[in-house]
């Protein structure tokens, strides 16, 4: 089923402006997805996420964070995760707004996981469902103490400094995914600043005693050789929620980004079958 994909915005927390796609497929729709995308990256790589949406019937909103892609704000600056998580909750009631009635699906990639994890504890009856993909919702886990210690004094105090390089050979085995992300100019090339930094350790140190809040069911897909945001997270967050519908997939031998693998196929027809059994 055909999708046609509309760019749009609105005025955020603090008056940035904040451009977000709708993906529309022909036919009726049975539900809608709202995507919050990853860390230095924006919503148009996930196209072919929404296309395949539409093929059963799904309508697919995503925004380009602040300081990504086409919105407004300093570049990757952020003070607190409340600055991403309030935009998110906006997308979130013009979808349901828009199409009353339909389930909501919320879903995200990496620090988008952390992003719509920490939505979906502070606003847990206003979804239907969450899909998490390599969800950075415990990114401490893996970082020496000295240095998320520095982290977060430094996220306080200039969060944006650069402060981590992330390769990107780590997002996927395809060659023409990676090559593709180098060139595409809507991605932010430089380092990961103390500002997200800070709000992804405080994420994950408060996930264990937060995740309760999730009750709703929860898909988590996972590349098990991720090298940037370990699988073990993701393990940990399965455990702590208090959704008696909380499934973890892993992909053997997959790196960060599922949606963009050479098994793609594979794990956008897992996601949507299984959000298609919660419609």
């Amino acid at each position: 089923m055909p999708v046609t994909r509309t760019e749009r915005s609105f005025d955020g927390t603090g008056g940035v402006r904040i451009v977000y796609d709708t993906w529309t497929p022909d036919g009726e729709a049975r539900g809608v997805v709202i995507l919050a995308h990853g860390y230095a990256e924006h919503a148009r790589r996930y196209d072919h996420v929404a296309a395949r949406f539409g093929e059963a019937g799904l309508l697919t909103y995503a925004l380009d964070h602040r300081g990504h892609g086409r919105s407004g704000g300093k570049r990757v600056l952020l003070r607190d995760m409340s600055e991403f998580t309030a935009d998110f909750h906006t997308l979130v009631g013009i979808a349901g707004d828009e199409h009353p009635g339909l389930p909501r699906i919320v879903l995200g990639h990496s620090m988008g996981g952390a992003i719509v994890f920490t939505y979906g504890v502070e606003h847990p009856d206003d979804y239907t469902a969450m899909v998490l993909s390599g969800p950075a919702v415990a990114a401490q886990s893996s970082v020496p103490a000295v240095k998320v210690a520095a982290a977060k004094l430094l996220g306080r105090i200039a969060p944006g400094l650069p402060v981590e390089n992330l390769p990107a050979d780590a997002v996927s085995r395809d060659p023409e995914v990676v090559a593709a992300y180098e060139a595409d100019p809507l991605v932010h090339h430089g380092r990961l600043p103390a500002g997200i930094g800070r709000a992804l350790i405080e994420v994950g140190e408060t996930m264990p005693r937060r995740a309760a809040a999730i009750t709703a069911p929860l898909l988590v897909v996972h590349g098990d050789a991720d090298r940037l945001i370990p699988v073990q997270g993701s393990r940990t967050l399965i455990e702590c929620v208090g959704s008696t519908d909380a499934h973890l997939k892993e992909y053997p031998g997959l790196y960060h980004e599922v949606f963009n693998e050479p098994e793609r196929a594979v794990v956008m027809d897992d996601v949507t079958s299984w959000i298609e059994s919660q419609l």
